[in-house]
C-alpha cells in the first residue's frame, strides 16, 4: 500500500501553541506518523496541530486542523476559524460534540496516548510516607487552586506528602518589576487616588510600588525543589525534567491527582495511569474517554459560570469539588490494596488502547478514508 504524502505544517511554522500538551502531541504524533507516511512539503494534504484561533490554511491544498478545547462553549476567535480547514480532527468525543455545534466542517476523533514501552507498569507499595502527586501548569484549569486547598490538609498529616510539579518561567526580577510598573502607569489617572498633588508624592509612589509587587508571579523561583509545612511534606518542584525523570516522578507517587476543570484530552492523567498509579481525577471532557470509576477515583463536580479573560468569554464549565477530592485522597490512602487493583486496570487500559502508535494509525486511516486513498 502506497504511503500518504503529507505536509506537516506544525514543524515548519512552529505554531503548535504555547501549551505543553500541543507540543507533546505534535512531537509524538509526528514521530510515529513518520513510519507510515511520507512527509513532503509539496504534498497536497497539510496537517497543522494548533489551537484553532492560530490556524492558517495553505491555499490550494487540503487543510487538516488538529485542535481541541476544554470548556462548554467556544470563544469567537475559535468559531471564526472553524470554516477554514477542510477537515477538523480532535482528540476526544467531547471535543467533537462541542465543535459540531459551531461548524459544518467534517470532524473526526483521533485519541492521544503514550509510548507504552516508556511507561511500563510500576509496582508500588505503601512503605514510608504516602505520596500524592500533581503535575501541571499553575492555573485554575488544571485544578491548582484545589491543590493549594489540599496543602492545608496534607500539612497536618506527617505520614503523607504532596508533590506539586509545575513550571515557573525564568525571569529577571528587575525586568519583571519594570514591566509591572509600566503597566501601572495609568495609576496616576486613577480616580480612586484623586490627584497626585492631593494624595502626596510619597503615598502615591508607595501605592504604585505595592501594586507592582503584587503583579510579580508567586512563588518567585524556578528550577528548584522547595519544601513547605511543619513536617516538610509539601514539595514544590519547578525544575525542567527529562522524559526519564518525569517517568520516575510518576513512579515515585502512591497516587496521582488531577482535579481538572477541563481537558482536550488529559495527557498527564493518561501518562500516570500507564504507570499503574492509582488516580484521582475529574471524569469530564477529554478524560471521560479513558478514565472512570473502574480504573480510578472520580471527583464530584458541578457546572458553573466561568470567565475566560484571555478569550473574552463567559461560559459554563465544570468545577471539581474540593471536599470530594480530599475524600477520595482519604479513600485511596485508607484502602490502598483496592486502589492498586484499579491502578493495574488503568495501566492495561492505556497500554492496550491509548498509545501514540495507535493514534498515528488512526490518523492515517482518517486521512485515507476522507481522501479515498487505497
Amino acid at each position: 500500500m502506497e504511503k500518504i504524502k503529507i505536509h506537516w505544517i506544525s514543524k515548519e511554522h512552529s505554531i503548535v501553541g504555547n501549551a505543553l500538551g500541543y507540543n507533546t502531541h505534535n512531537k509524538f504524533m509526528r514521530k510515529h506518523c513518520q513510519k507510515i507516511m511520507d512527509f513532503d512539503d509539496n504534498a497536497d494534504i497539510t496537517l497543522t496541530i494548533t489551537p484553532a484561533d492560530q490556524f492558517v490554511p495553505i491555499p490550494g491544498k487540503f487543510n487538516i486542523l488538529f485542535t481541541m478545547w476544554e470548556f462548554l462553549e467556544l470563544p469567537e476567535s475559535y468559531i471564526k476559524n472553524l470554516s477554514k480547514p477542510d477537515l477538523i480532527i480532535v482528540p476526544s468525543r467531547f471535543c467533537k460534540d462541542l465543535f459540531k455545534k459551531y461548524t459544518d466542517t467534517p470532524i473526526e476523533v483521533c485519541f492521544e496516548g503514550v509510548e507504552a514501552e516508556k511507561y511500563p507498569f510500576h509496582q508500588r507499595d505503601n512503605n514510608g510516607k504516602f505520596r500524592f502527586l500533581w503535575v501541571g501548569a499553575p492555573n485554575p484549569r488544571k485544578g491548582y487552586p484545589l491543590i493549594l486547598e489540599a496543602v492545608k490538609w496534607i500539612e497536618q498529616m506527617p505520614n503523607m506528602e504532596l508533590y506539586i510539579k509545575t513550571t515557573v518561567p525564568k525571569m529577571s526580577w528587575i525586568k519583571t518589576v519594570t514591566n509591572a510598573w509600566k503597566k501601572r502607569r495609568s495609576f496616576w489617572e486613577n480616580p480612586k487616588t484623586d490627584n497626585i498633588k492631593d494624595v502626596g508624592f510619597r503615598k502615591a509612589w508607595l501605592t504604585a510600588f505595592i501594586r507592582c509587587i503584587r503583579r510579580i508571579p508567586k512563588p518567585y523561583y524556578s528550577d528548584r525543589i522547595k519544601t513547605f509545612g511543619p513536617h516538610k511534606n509539601v514539595f514544590f518542584d519547578t525544575r525542567f525534567l527529562s522524559f526519564d525523570d518525569l517517568v520516575s516522578l510518576y513512579n515515585s507517587a502512591n497516587c496521582f491527582i488531577l482535579p481538572t476543570f477541563g481537558e482536550g484530552w488529559g495527557l498527564t492523567l493518561c501518562e500516570a495511569m500507564a504507570t499503574g498509579a492509582p488516580c484521582i481525577a475529574t471524569p469530564i471532557t477529554g478524560c471521560a474517554d479513558f478514565f472512570d470509576e473502574t480504573v480510578g477515583y472520580p471527583i464530584d463536580y458541578t457546572i458553573q459560570k466561568q470567565n475566560l479573560e484571555n478569550y473574552d468569554l463567559e461560559t459554563d464549565g465544570y468545577v471539581p469539588d474540593t471536599r470530594s477530592m480530599i475524600q477520595q485522597m482519604i479513600n485511596v490512602a485508607g484502602n490502598y490494596k483496592e486502589a492498586l487493583k484499579r491502578g493495574k486496570k488503568a495501566h492495561h487500559r492505556i497500554s492496550e488502547k491509548f498509545t501514540w502508535e495507535r493514534s498515528a494509525n488512526r490518523l492515517n486511516e482518517i486521512i485515507r478514508t476522507v481522501k479515498n486513498v487505497d
